[in-house]
This record gives structure tokens, C-alpha cells and sequence, in this order.
């Protein structure tokens, strides 16, 4: 119990400091709470990179550090998430590295209050005219890929999809989030791609991108079978 009790108050709250990356250090903000499970939870803000209150997963906390991943928020479709970890430094300091791609960039944080965490976002139902298989091409690394996107609503639920990208092999993506606003679709995926794009009902036509890590290629998805 005692130890516990420990590597919770090590770990729990609100840390803010710098990630130097090599030519543009960024400002960095942690937090960590623990889960009503026994278990912990966390989000992120790196602002300088867009990032703001993204879900850390796979925290583990230990006596004297800590580690978690950044999941779809910062990663590349080969090595995977972003990758964190930290030793306790002081009372109310860490200090670590974050490892992502082969890439090392050290980072030094300071307690500065409660944790503020921030729920995860929760996938919505899509409108009707979207709730459908799409179909695209883009080229990425020289070699042309295809990618099947396909919608599904549930009772009482938001709507899961399946995302699949053909290229040397077949990827069949897990999807974490699907979000619609208007016409806006958003698709996340802790294999580190992502799909924004904006339906057009009147060529029955999805215009956006998909991430691949820090990378974006344009893509045209059209529903499948050509049906308006």
C-alpha cells in the first residue's frame, strides 16, 4: 500500500516544460490522475505541433518514473506511437526522453498543479448519405495504394468503420474514432494514420487526406458502386 501510494504521488497531476526537439524546442503539458479502476489516465498538449489534449495510453508508473504512449495523436505507420518515458527528477520534477521512429528528443517537466485531464473524444453517428463504402486512390513512397473506407451506424452508439489501405500488403487499420460535423468526416487510427475529408452530396464524392505519421496525401474517396 505504501508503495502505491508512493508512485501515485510521484506521478498524479499537472506537468508542464519543454520537448527539445533538435531546432525548435516545444512546449510540452502532461497530465496523469489515476482511474477510478485502480489504473491510470492521461492526455497531452504539445501546441506547437497541433496537439492538444490527446489520450496517452499504455501508462505504466512505477516507483520512480513513468511511461505511456501518444497512440494515433503522434506516430508513424511502421514504428508505431510516440514513445515516453521519465524518471522522477525531484519532488515535483521528471525528467526523460520521448522516442518515436528512431528519433530521441529529451524533455524536462515540472509539476505545477492538479491534473487537468482530458476525456477522450467519443465517436458520433454519421448522417445516412455517408453510412456507406468508399472507395480512393493516392501514392505514397512511390507505389500506388487503394484504401476502402466503409461506415456503419449502431443503435444508441456511434459508428464504427473499417479502413483498409492496399498497397505491397493489405493494412487493415483498427479504427478508434469516427467523428462527422456537417460535412466533415474524421477517422483515427492508433496505427497512426488518420482521414479528414468533406463529403460532397452532389458528386457523391469524399475530398480530404490521410496522415501517415507527420505526412499528408491527398485523397478522393467515391462511394461504392457509383450511388449518389
Amino acid at each position: 500500500m505504501a508503495v502505491a501510494c508512493g508512485a501515485a504521488q510521484s506521478a498524479e497531476g499537472r506537468w508542464e516544460g519543454l520537448l527539445q526537439i533538435p531546432g525548435r524546442d516545444q512546449p510540452l503539458v502532461v497530465d496523469l490522475a489515476q482511474a477510478g479502476s485502480g489504473g491510470w489516465t492521461g492526455s497531452i498538449i504539445l501546441s506547437g505541433l497541433g496537439i492538444k489534449g490527446a489520450p496517452l495510453s499504455n501508462i505504466v508508473v512505477s516507483d520512480d518514473g513513468v511511461a505511456f504512449d501518444m497512440g494515433a495523436a503522434l506516430g508513424d505507420a511502421k514504428a508505431g506511437p510516440a514513445h515516453f518515458s521519465a524518471r522522477v527528477a525531484t519532488a515535483d520534477g521528471i525528467a526523460g526522453e520521448m522516442r518515436q521512429a528512431g528519433n530521441v528528443a529529451h524533455f524536462s517537466l515540472a509539476r505545477i498543479g492538479a491534473a487537468q485531464v482530458e476525456l477522450p473524444a467519443r465517436s458520433t453517428p454519421v448522417g445516412r448519405d455517408i453510412e456507406s463504402q468508399w472507395n480512393g486512390e493516392f501514392e505514397f513512397g512511390g507505389y500506388p495504394r487503394r484504401v476502402t473506407l466503409t461506415l456503419e451506424n449502431h443503435a444508441n452508439a456511434g459508428a464504427t468503420a473499417t479502413f483498409v489501405i492496399v498497397g505491397k500488403r493489405t493494412n487493415d487499420l483498427p479504427v478508434d474514432l469516427v467523428i462527422q460535423e456537417g460535412d466533415v468526416l474524421r477517422i483515427e487510427s492508433q496505427a497512426g494514420v488518420t482521414f479528414e475529408g468533406r463529403l460532397s452530396k452532389q458528386k457523391g464524392e469524399i475530398t480530404g487526406t490521410i496522415g501517415l505519421g507527420s505526412i499528408e496525401v491527398p485523397v478522393i474517396l467515391r462511394r461504392a458502386g457509383g450511388r449518389s
